[in-house]
């Protein structure tokens, strides 16, 4: 049934989106981070001793597929991210569509696919926020740049953290929302890799690490290496947005996954923060449509 198994911090694997890695947190009040794992896993947990709270450590619609099976239970979300839970709108807001098509196939995939539902938040989560389940110690991290809200998951006793989205995989950090952040990604994965843990839990990818904070400082440096890419590109001569997007730096040739969500718009919003952090830094020039190096 579980996947991992550290005292009452139980670890379930999810699949691939739109689902993802949950946390089962069994003593005292039982809780979940981020129900979206096996649906018959969860349910069984339920029938067994009910879940009494839901925590979701930031607004995406991988992290609340199962959450509606819970209707009785607390929920609890940092206060950055609580407002996408209120409206349906405000999370696809959050992406961008860039067409009336585009936001009805997302709001059609987020209710039917995702069974996003609007859930009052019982509890607004901070930074340093400390849960107590039980005899188990649970501290709130915020960690932005995934999400404005983006949480991670401290268990001292236990010496891990769940990193929910700051997911250690291959492909690197996901920086693509319209409050998304590669300073703030990068501010946090530094925290991240001063902790001094035995076990890194994420909520995608393989799921369980060991605390080793090179593999933090590994996965942080695929944003260098996306920069690095970025800048060898430029150095061909001066470039549009479209023309960056279409190199396909991160994700190669345009994909679209479930049939609504469009990695090449995703592609295009990432590229845009890191031009604007290299004119930042004096690296890049905008004249025009075209970026070219200083």
């Amino acid at each position: 049934m579980f996947d991992y198994e550290n005292g009452p911090v139980k670890f379930i694997h999810g699949g691939r989106y739109p689902h993802c890695h949950t946390v089962f947190i069994d003593d005292g009040p039982r809780a979940l981070i981020d129900a979206a794992s096996q649906e018959d896993v969860l349910l069984s947990l339920h029938r067994e001793r009910p879940i009494e709270t839901l925590i979701v450590s930031h607004g995406h619609e991988d992290h609340i597929m199962h959450n509606h099976l819970f209707p009785e239970a607390d929920f609890w979300v940092h206060e950055i991210d609580a407002p996408v839970f209120s409206d349906v709108d405000r999370l696809i807001d959050s992406y961008t569509p860039e067409s009336a098509d585009e936001r009805s196939k997302w709001r059609d995939a987020l209710i039917n696919v995702c069974h996003y539902e609007v859930r009052e938040v019982d509890r607004r989560l901070a930074d340093g926020d400390v849960l107590q389940f039980g005899e188990t110690t649970c501290r709130v991290i915020h960690t932005p740049g995934h999400t404005p809200g983006h949480c991670c998951f401290h268990f001292p006793d236990q010496r891990l953290v769940f990193m929910a989205d700051l997911d250690l995989v291959k492909a690197g950090p996901y920086y693509g929302d319209v409050g998304s952040s590669i300073e703030d990604t990068i501010s946090s994965l530094e925290y991240l890799a001063a902790l001094d843990v035995d076990t890194y839990l994420t909520a995608h990818g393989k799921g369980v690490y060991e605390g080793d904070p090179e593999t933090i400082k590994r996965y942080m440096g695929v944003i260098f290496e996306r920069e690095e890419m970025l800048l060898e590109f430029l150095e061909e001569g001066p470039k549009t947005l479209e023309e960056i997007t279409r190199k396909g730096i991160i994700y190669g040739p345009p994909k679209i996954i479930m049939g609504f969500w469009d990695l090449a718009l995703s592609e295009k919003y990432m590229m845009s923060k890191h031009l604007r952090r290299l004119q930042d830094q004096g690296n890049v020039i905008l004249e025009g449509e075209h970026f070219h190096l200083k």
